[in-house]
């Protein structure tokens, strides 16, 4: 990346313009001698190895280095604490999420099943009371909670093939979304 102070305005670029603002009239700027680019301002923009807690601010001009990098700031211990609550909480929004579709996607299975007569209506409905737990527990985000009761659940209740779709289903949810 590379960067270049414009009337006042720092601005960032991927790699040299092939139209510069300052000089419109010339095309292929890119290509142009890098001694040229150096002289309208164009440096590197040099960003600093971050430590724990650490964030980026504003972008200057580091004349000792002839380079732009980026001002470094700490977070509070208050900032800190209201990030780790807004990374939990987007966590248990994504769980909630892809829990509530896991689950949407097989009730649209089952009733598909009973709209081709592959089960009964009384079928259907043995399948929605026995999960009605699992569905809860999707709909709070709490995956793990979802699994332990659908894990107490006898298989032969909501049909075995059923039973073992949604349990590898739920299964490899919980794999993806949690690291331990």
């Amino acid at each position: 990346m590379i960067a270049n102070n414009i009337n006042g305005t720092i601005k960032v670029f991927n790699s040299i313009p092939k139209v510069f603002e300052l000089l419109p009239n010339i095309q292929n700027y890119n290509k142009l001698d890098s001694s040229v680019h150096y002289e309208d301002g164009f440096r590197d923009l040099v960003k600093p190895i971050l430590e724990e807690n650490q964030y980026l601010t504003n972008i200057y001009f580091n004349s000792d280095s002839d380079v732009f990098t980026y001002n470094v700031e700490t977070y509070t211990p208050e900032q800190i604490k209201e990030n780790e609550i807004n990374n939990e909480f987007n966590f248990y929004q994504q769980r909630q999420t892809s829990g509530l579709n896991l689950y949407l996607k097989h009730e649209a299975e089952y009733r598909i099943m009973f709209l081709n007569d592959a089960i009964t209506k009384d079928e259907f409905n043995t399948i929605e009371e026995t999960l009605k737990p699992v569905r809860l527990e999707l709909g709070f985000g709490q995956l793990k909670s979802a699994f332990t009761l659908l894990k107490e659940i006898p298989a032969t209740r909501i049909g075995v093939d059923i039973y073992n779709a949604f349990y590898l289903d739920l299964e490899t949810l919980i794999n993806e979304l949690y690291l331990n």
